[in-house]
């Protein structure tokens, strides 16, 4: 069964079709959704983004994806990134991305006004960083490559600092890098012994190895290069969620349909040196639709491994 992993525009044309060939993507993807052949598990991403419009389109979100999943989703970035680093020194044999959404989280009105002030505000805290960023000259100078173990050196950094003061219980609110990694280390009583060997894999690249963390640290680079050099768009803060679902669908998807610009930027990027993930742009219909009817005919009915991002950089 291939997986396909949709993102937000995406999904929009595809639960209230724009244009007679979206309409036409969609059965095509219900029609073997039913035989068995494909399934587009839900993105978090989508449910944070969906929360902030009506409760019509939440609704046609919702039941989109309920026709093409039947309640499969992926798990959220930061999900992942914790079970996934915790595996680093306690193994999981049966661990995967999925998880189940029922088809209720867009009547629920509560939420959706939660989210949406979480957004908002979380919107206005990276407009605030970014106005004060200040990027080194060395980092100017650099190649993708470089920024690329430049960038995974500095999160291993970061995460060590928060191992050390885990360890030494000096755990005080607004001085972690990874809050939510640290509390799910804490909630799953990891121990002493466990946090030094932790650090001992970070320290030796395994941790910036994991899929998700290269594939979104090297979609990262790109960005910031291109910026650097004039040849990217202005920083917005949707971006980081956009290069996080990236990061999912290149490890977890055979097929990526996207906005045109990430998926330029994925390109760019050179993803395809380290994935067998097709990535598509909403941009081009035409060949969603013909590459979509090319790879379900080709593929067999078989479950994809998960991509392996280690020779990243």
């Amino acid at each position: 069964m291939q997986i396909f992993c949709l993102d937000q525009n995406a999904a929009s044309f595809l639960a209230k079709p724009p244009q007679p060939i979206w309409q036409e993507i969609k059965e095509v993807l219900s029609e073997r959704f039913h035989k068995r052949k494909l399934i587009c598990p839900l993105p978090f991403e989508c449910i944070f983004e969906s929360a902030r419009k009506d409760l019509g389109f939440r609704k046609s979100i919702q039941s989109l994806f309920w026709e093409l999943s039947k309640g499969i989703a992926f798990k959220e970035f930061t999900e992942i990134s914790s079970e996934l680093t915790l595996a680093l020194v306690r193994p999981t044999p049966d661990w995967s991305p999925w998880t189940i959404w029922k088809p209720v989280w867009a009547e629920m009105e509560g939420a959706a006004r939660n989210v949406s002030g979480n957004w908002k505000s979380g919107k206005e805290r990276m407009i605030e960083r970014m106005k004060g960023f200040v990027r080194s000259p060395k980092v100017e100078a650099m190649s993708v490559r470089e920024l690329f173990h430049a960038v995974a050196a500095q999160r291993s950094g970061w995460l060590l600092s928060d191992l050390d003061r885990l360890l030494e219980s000096r755990i005080a609110e607004g001085s972690l890098n990874y809050p939510w990694l640290i509390e799910f280390l804490i909630s799953m009583k990891v121990s002493p012994a466990e946090i030094e060997a932790l650090k001992r894999v970070v320290q030796h690249h395994g941790w910036a190895k994991i899929p998700i963390h290269a594939f979104e640290i090297l979609v990262g680079a790109k960005w910031e290069y291109d910026s650097i050099h004039g040849g990217s768009a202005k920083y917005a803060p949707n971006d980081e969620v956009d290069r996080k679902r990236a990061a999912i669908a290149l490890s977890y998807a055979d097929v990526f349909v996207t906005e045109g610009d990430l998926a330029n930027l994925c390109r760019k990027a050179g993803v395809k040196e380290f994935c067998p993930t097709v990535v598509l742009s909403v941009r081009d219909p035409q060949k969603v639709r013909k590459t979509i009817r090319a790879i379900i005919d080709a593929q067999s009915d078989s479950i994809r491994s998960p991509a392996s991002a280690s020779n990243c950089g």
